[in-house]
């Protein structure tokens, strides 16, 4: 049997009110951010985090479904139908299915095959990401808060006030990221293009992804390596403090 001292008693007490503490104030930070989310979207954000989960164990098939599951629950609300969010879901798909052609792929047909999927996910989400801009980007503040609340009426809670705010600084803050998203996205339509050998093509959107993303550091490093040059190599410090954001 072990005997505490009355300061190990002491120290164990406070040890276990700190940790009470702590769980408390995490509940209630996420109970906060739960509160301000689309209810109609939470069980999306819950497949979000298995997703990621998923990620981080590699378990490709999964992950596809769980991108598939997600795309079709989207696909469900008129708010979220032709959103940037599934564009995201696609240029997702697309790195899911170019990771395979690289390193998965059993033989040329199957690389083949796969690059072809990503091509047409990459295709898919610019739509998206085109259509979406295009449609959110016309609109001033008054206009903007006019659509999202149109769109939010079928949420009869207390806080649906703050829940169509805090959608409508996701969209603009979407909307200034939309240059690096795209940047991302013409990055991986690069990466198909030169491993189909169409290395004209490759520049071509490797250039396009520098132009509207300039700290692009995949697509500047893939583009000197099929300009003959050297990779580059990122400092320490430059990995640990990227560039910061640019608000357009």
């Amino acid at each position: 049997m072990i005997n505490l001292s009355s300061n190990s008693k002491k120290l164990t007490l406070i040890m276990f009110f700190i940790t009470l503490i702590g769980v408390t104030i995490a509940y209630k930070y996420y109970e906060n951010i739960n509160s301000l989310e689309d209810p109609r979207i939470l069980h999306i954000k819950k497949m979000h985090l298995k997703y990621n989960l998923l990620i981080t164990d590699n378990k490709t098939t999964e992950v596809l479904s769980m991108l598939d599951s997600m795309d079709v629950e989207y696909e469900k609300i008129p708010h979220y139908s032709n959103s940037f969010e599934r564009g995201v879901i696609y240029t997702d798909k697309a790195a899911v299915y170019l990771s395979m052609a690289l390193y998965q792929a059993r033989d040329e047909a199957e690389k083949a095959k796969f690059l072809d999927i990503a091509e047409d996910h990459i295709k898919t989400s610019l739509t998206y990401y085109e259509n979406w801009e295009k449609e959110y980007s016309v609109f001033d503040e008054v206009q903007l808060k006019e659509r999202v609340s149109s769109d939010f009426s079928d949420i009869n809670l207390d806080n649906q006030e703050n829940i169509i705010e805090k959608r409508i600084s996701l969209i603009q803050f979407a909307l200034q990221e939309m240059s690096r998203r795209y940047s991302v996205t013409y990055t991986n339509l690069g990466i198909v293009m030169r491993h189909k050998l169409l290395q004209d093509s490759s520049i071509v959107y490797y250039k396009k992804a520098l132009d509207l993303w300039e700290d692009n550091h995949t697509a500047k490093s893939n583009l000197n390596v099929l300009m003959g040059e050297k990779p580059i190599k990122r400092g320490f410090i430059e990995k640990m403090f990227p560039p910061e954001r640019k608000e357009d």
